[in-house]
């Protein structure tokens, strides 16, 4: 056995005798990965899709509920709003001071001013005059100012202002399947087509010009799978320190007899190499059965947000992924 698999036995006993893998190195020192739990250390969240950081403010988006904190030492707390069903992220907008979430189940977008109160500002239930249908990932662009997020069936993006008084959209629907992230890389919008294993880069939102960046071995459109089964099925892609990093919503329930954590996470250089399935498999950094979701990349770190399909609320946590110089 390898160095790659003596790492990958030992996490997967740790993660089955019920403790948390709290390192996880590669093998040896050749590209100085580190993976750590970040949140919580012990214990998990009762869900986790995504991590915001806006200052000293962290926030964690758990399905039905919110949990933040000030102050990176301490431990999260549950945030005063409620009502909310299944959302998966949050965004804050530094133009009008509010923090933004997708309320997926309840079909909107909240804003807020503080998650320790129980206020919510705004309630957005259309986008450039289409209803919100289970929106799922909203970010801020520092750039331009615009916010983005999406219905995912349909694959509509929406880009927006003056919370939704402007705002127009952008139709994938005849490249794209169900759609689960929105990333900026530099400027430029991301568009993780989930069902169909692709990434579409957006070149020009207003006039509507985008180019489509498919994945190796595409076997069939899904909205999670296993690698051998169904190829990719994208939760999210975002850019780190020279790499494109992806995630996969394999699991047990859906994966069948096959491996559900083969290529679940992993990275690569350039577009191509997604292409021709040129990529590292990342997955043995974390634990077997979790769904790795969004990525969050933050000053020297990335990090990933994960759950447990099969058992919510049992190993939901946000990792620390981070490269030795």
């Amino acid at each position: 056995m390898n160095a790659t698999g003596m790492l990958f036995a030992v996490v997967n006993l740790v993660w089955l005798f019920g403790a948390d893998p709290t390192v996880a190195e590669d093998e040896g020192l050749s590209s100085g990965i580190q993976v750590t739990i970040y949140a919580p250390k012990s214990a998990s969240f009762p869900g986790c899709t995504h991590i915001a950081f806006s200052g000293k403010t962290e926030i964690v988006t758990t399905g039905d509920r919110l949990f933040y904190r000030t102050d990176s030492q301490s431990t999260f707390s549950e945030s005063a709003i409620k009502g909310l069903k299944d959302a998966h992220s949050v965004a804050f907008n530094p133009h009008d001071r509010l923090f933004y979430a997708t309320d997926t189940g309840n079909h909107r977008l909240i804003t807020f001013p503080d998650p320790a109160s129980s206020q919510v500002q705004t309630r957005l239930t259309s986008l450039a005059g289409f209803k919100l249908q289970r929106p799922h990932d909203i970010l801020f662009d520092q750039t331009t100012g615009w916010l983005y997020s999406l219905n995912p069936d349909s694959s509509q993006v929406f880009r927006f202002k003056t919370a939704g008084k402007t705002a127009d959209s952008l139709d994938l629907s005849q490249h794209l399947g169900y759609s689960r992230a929105l990333t900026i890389v530099d400027g430029r919008l991301y568009v993780i087509g989930s069902s169909v294993g692709a990434v579409v880069e957006v070149v020009d939102f207003g006039k509507q010009q985008y180019k489509i960046h498919n994945s190796f071995e595409k076997k069939k459109d899904a909205t999670a799978g296993s690698w051998k089964s169904t190829g990719l099925v994208l939760n999210d892609v975002d850019f780190f320190q020279g790499h494109w990093y992806a995630t996969s919503y394999f699991c047990p329930t859906y994966a069948g007899k096959n491996d559900y954590d083969e290529n679940k996470f992993i990275r690569f250089k350039t577009w191509q190499d997604l292409k021709e399935g040129t990529w590292d498999d990342l997955s043995h950094f974390l634990p077997s059965k979790v769904v790795p979701y969004y990525l969050t990349p933050r000053g020297e770190a990335l990090f990933i947000a994960v759950f447990n399909h099969e058992d919510p609320g049992t190993f939901d946590k946000v990792y620390r992924l981070t490269i030795a110089k």
